[in-house]
């Protein structure tokens, strides 16, 4: 039985929800209260990285003449803004567990988490989400070569976020907007 489209999404989903309930629930039911000058700039600063990646991926993406479904948009928005988080830092974490067998060096493991966080995320999404969205890639856009450096920074700024925080509630936040702008953008549904 071949699965569609929706259903391989909806079942990442499950999996991804149910590993960040097992690994993640102290993170992801309370919130760290700490606001110091240094979360306020890292918060402020991840929201310009958010706006500044709605605008390089609204000019590098077209819908192909697809009509927009509010009700996939609002799922994609949230269903994927918490599943995703969870496992970008399920990888996180795991980068800091294998550098701490050699290291108590905080960058080292950040860095090491880091990495772990990058590279899962190279491979969902050209493993999985590329196969499973249709075309909206524009190749012509010249704002197209901002893109993953645009990627990078958002991913530096949520590693930061979780590494000195443990704050996922913001990320979930961030990750949604993110989400919203790729889903309003590319214009795909997830429900037929």
């Amino acid at each position: 039985m071949e699965w569609s489209a929706p259903m391989k999404i909806f079942t990442y989903w499950f999996i991804a929800i149910a590993v960040g309930l097992v690994f993640f629930r102290k993170e992801t039911f309370s919130y760290n209260t700490n606001f110091d000058l240094r979360r306020k700039i890292l918060l402020a600063a991840s929201v310009v990285i958010v706006a500044f990646n709605a605008f390089v991926y609204s000019s590098s993406t077209f819908d192909g003449g697809r009509s927009l479904d509010l009700a996939s948009v609002v799922l994609f928005t949230v269903g994927n803004g918490i599943a995703e988080t969870f496992m970008f830092y399920a990888f996180f974490v795991l980068g800091e567990k294998l550098m701490g067998l050699l290291t108590k060096n905080p960058w080292a493991l950040f860095i090491a988490g880091f990495v772990c966080f990058m590279i899962y995320s190279g491979f969902i999404h050209a493993l999985f989400w590329l196969d499973l969205l249709p075309e909206h890639v524009n190749q012509a856009s010249p704002l197209k070569p901002l893109f993953m450096p645009t990627q990078i920074l958002i991913a530096g700024s949520w590693a930061l976020s979780f590494f000195w925080y443990r704050d996922l509630p913001s990320v979930f936040v961030l990750h949604g907007l993110v989400d919203l702008t790729m889903a309003l953008n590319v214009k795909f549904s997830l429900l037929g």
